[in-house]
This record gives structure tokens, sequence and C-alpha cells, in this order.
């Protein structure tokens, strides 16, 4: 839930930031921005708070490697933001597919899987370090990961792309 408003104020600003210099961007690229920024800042805090924040929403069953599952998740969530945020014109001067479409499916399938983590935190009902919200906030959580996932399918194209412009991207290509 604070990640869909971190991903949100950031949309936000962006948005704002645009219309304050008079550029015109479309809502899926001010969408892709705010989700960007917000998995690049909890890419970076799965390396800062490892240990204290994410390894005990852990279950029990990835014990022996929750440390370097939530390196890993913290990897994806960069690589992923990182993804997001090249624009298309710098893909095609370096020879690449758009890789945002991409980016998009490899967040979403994260997205899916450390769903796992959210209800163990619920279940369990140890909470999180730094977030000091009361237990309906983790049990809640997990319902709110369905709308991070469309975003963020949006936002990289995956749904909501016209047909037409899909074939007229193929053709380009």
């Amino acid at each position: 839930m604070s990640f869909l408003l971190l991903m949100a104020l950031l949309a936000g600003f962006s948005w704002l930031s645009c219309r304050l210099l008079a550029w015109r961007e479309g809502l899926r690229t001010h969408m892709r921005i705010g989700a960007a920024g917000a998995f690049l800042f909890t890419g970076v805090d799965h390396f800062l708070n490892a240990e204290e924040r994410y390894v005990p929403m852990m279950p029990a069953f990835f014990e022996p490697f929750s440390l370097q599952l939530v390196w890993l998740t913290g990897a994806a969530e960069l690589a992923g933001a990182a993804g997001l945020l090249l624009p298309l014109a710098v893909y095609r001067k370096l020879g690449l597919p758009d890789l945002r479409y991409w980016a998009g499916v490899g967040l979403a399938v994260m997205l899916a899987v450390v769903v796992i983590a959210n209800i163990n935190v619920a279940i369990q009902g140890t909470g999180v370090a730094g977030i000091g919200l009361g237990s309906w906030y983790f049990w809640l959580r997990p319902f709110f990961q369905p709308l991070i996932i469309l975003w963020v399918l949006y936002a990289a194209g995956v749904i909501g792309r016209q047909r037409n412009m899909i074939a007229f991207e193929r053709v380009q290509e």
C-alpha cells in the first residue's frame, strides 16, 4: 500500500514537472516514471536494510536462502527500474528491442512471487522494521499487490496497448 502511494506520488510529481515545463507526455510515461522511481527506492533499500527489514519477512521454508533472495529481489527491482526508465530512443540507438515491455513483465512476475513474504508477515503478525502501522496494514497489503502489478504492466505497455500501435512498432523494427 505504501509502495502504491509512492508510485502515485512520483507519477504525480512527474506529471506536475512536465506541466510546469510545458512538456506533453502521456499518462503511461508518468506511470512508468512513478513505478521506476518506487522500484529504485525499494531496490536500494533491499541492500541497505536486508537483514533488518526484509529477511524477517521471509517464510521459514526460505530460511537457508533468505538473504540471497532479498538481494535477488532487490537486484530485480533495480534492473526493472532501469528497464522502465530508459527511453525507447536509447534502446533503438543501442540496437536493442524495447526492453521496457520485458522489464514490466519481469517486475510483475517478481511482485506476484514476493506476495508470499507479504502474506507471511500478516500471518505471523510480526510487522516490518520501519513500518510502524498496525496489523491491519499487513493484512490489507497483499490485496493491493494486484493493483501494483496492473500499474506496472500498463506503464510498461504490456497491457492497454492499441492493436494498431503494436503492429506499427513491429513494422519499424
